[in-house]
């Protein structure tokens, strides 16, 4: 089991009081995965946010074409993934995919957005998080596509 001191130490929940860790934790699980095992898919029903233990997840984005188009590895322990599961439409918006063995916190989205109905300071404290890191990743990977072009070098005609 999980205690409340490890997750408090993740991005996502570091100002949450132990009594709303020890509620959050009473609806999640552990669960190990493979290399290469999928965790979720892309355009699947969110219903689970993740907190890596351990191990290293690639986050992909397939555009139009099917062709992997953004992808971003997560390793740091404490990353939280699947936040889609809290924002609508509630439903992932990249495929997350282990690159070596892989345990995760799994946390029942809708008994994450119950709890955060019913303690909106709580739920305050969450959603300044889940912001920061969606606009930290944004920045992010926009370096990244910013650093690729910059490779090649576009002569006007």
């Amino acid at each position: 089991m999980i205690p409340p001191e490890w997750l408090k130490k993740t991005e996502l929940f570091t100002n949450l009081k132990d009594s709303q860790l020890k509620n959050l934790l009473s609806c999640s699980s552990v669960r190990s995965f493979s290399q290469g095992e999928t965790i979720f898919r892309q355009g699947e029903e969110a219903n689970y946010l993740y907190v890596l233990i351990e191990g290293m997840v690639d986050l992909t984005v397939k555009a139009e074409e099917q062709v992997d188009f953004m992808t971003s590895k997560l390793e740091k322990e404490g990353a939280v993934f699947g936040i889609p599961s809290l924002i609508e439409p509630f439903r992932y918006n990249l495929t997350a995919t282990c690159l070596k063995p892989t345990n995760v916190l799994m946390i029942g989205a809708n008994s994450l957005k119950k709890m955060i109905e019913e303690d909106p300071m709580m739920g305050m404290e969450v959603m300044k998080k889940l912001a920061t890191i969606y606009f930290n990743r944004l920045n992010e990977l926009r370096t990244g596509i910013s650093n690729f072009f910059k490779v090649f070098k576009f002569k006007k005609m």
